[in-house]
């Protein structure tokens, strides 16, 4: 027969060993299990010493390397047009001004035209207006005649404007004759090519992606207990690099996982992490001298609270404690002394005494 503790990182212990213990550990009123030297390395007791909390190391999580929206940059084709050339493929760095993508636009002609004809009528209309107000100056000509010409001196004006703003809306780049060359608006990684030479495409169909990869993030999956214990502007590093970053925000729904999910800002100096990459987040904790750090397998539980085994000079001790923050390796935790020494391994045997199992 087997009995099994609660979840939680413990050995599975089997009735031989907790008769064994029952031997040489007699049940007494108060809650101390005395052990020998010897009877503690029979039953592999191995403890551990509690660190103060600014000692204890930053927790770690799995999480993975994201773009923040900000960093990408779409290239869309504002007009319907035939693609003639692609400049880049996916993968390509690019700097901001550098040649993307070739298109072939009937109606850029069209809008060069409006443009060259309302330039055109523009300047007559301003000349008129202003050989108007000298006679009108001399005497030689009627006020209405000077509000007229300067009425379509304005209007010249205002069409002018219209045309140019409906060439700029056919895309910003180099033109030649009906060919426009989109250009990289940002320095960056073409992270996208959805199109190819010879491709007919529609006003506002997607081109080409391109990602400012110096600007990354982390995206950190957390129990809803462990996400208590974060908040906003707590330091993150990313093991096995220099990058680093802080918590940006929580999400306030949760995942299909059952998991907060974190956000964080990320500075990669080295240029070594990649979006989609899966990587160790460690996010610093708050330190306190009220709390301490043990491993993870020194805690049991007992009708919900957990406790760890202190040893003294008599035993081990069963003590309640607070957890403030777990991973599978570390636990911080409160309601107990800095530089206790509490057991790490054999906790089964030393619970199964105490529940007197």
């Amino acid at each position: 027969m087997t009995i099994v503790t609660p979840p939680g990182p413990f050995r599975v212990f089997t009735t031989g060993a907790a008769l064994a213990l029952a031997c040489i550990l007699p049940a007494v009123a108060a809650e101390v299990l005395p052990l020998s030297a010897a009877q503690k390395q029979n039953l592999g007791i191995v403890t551990a010493v509690a660190a103060t909390g600014a000692e204890s190391p930053a927790l770690t999580y799995p999480a993975q390397v994201t773009l923040p929206p900000a960093s990408v940059q779409v290239v869309a084709a504002t007009g319907e047009a035939l693609v003639t050339r692609l400049h880049v493929q996916a993968g390509d760095a690019v700097k901001r001004g550098a040649p993307l993508v070739s298109l072939s636009m009937p109606g850029l002609v069209e809008a060069q035209n409006a443009l060259t004809q309302a330039r055109l009528r523009a300047q007559l209309a301003a000349g008129n207006a202003a050989r108007d107000e000298k006679l009108f100056a001399e005497g030689l000509v009627a006020e209405a005649r000077l509000r007229a010409t300067q009425g379509e001196a304005q209007a010249a004006r205002a069409q002018l404007a219209a045309a140019q703003a409906a060439l700029s809306l056919l895309g910003q780049g180099r033109v030649s004759g009906s060919t426009l060359t989109l250009t990289a608006p940002i320095t960056g990684v073409v992270t996208e090519a959805g199109v190819e030479p010879g491709q007919r495409v529609d006003a506002g169909a997607a081109l080409l992606k391109l990602a400012d990869l110096s600007q990354l993030a982390l995206e950190i999956a957390l129990s809803p207990a462990q996400a208590q214990q974060v908040a906003v502007g707590q330091p993150v590093t990313v093991a096995g690099s220099a990058a680093h970053g802080r918590v940006t925000a929580l999400l306030p729904q949760l995942s299909a996982a059952q998991s907060v999910r974190v956000r964080a800002s990320l500075v990669d100096p080295q240029r070594l992490l990649r979006p989609g990459q899966s990587v160790q987040a460690a996010i610093a904790g708050l330190a306190s001298p009220q709390h301490v750090s043990v491993p993870a397998t020194a805690l049991v539980w007992k009708a919900r609270r957990a406790h760890v085994f202190v040893e003294t000079g008599g035993g081990f001790v069963p003590t309640p404690v607070t957890v403030l923050r777990q991973n599978a390796q570390l636990a911080e935790i409160t309601g107990l002394a800095a530089g206790s020494r509490v057991a790490v391994q054999g906790v089964a045997a030393l619970k199964a005494q105490w529940l007197g199992e």
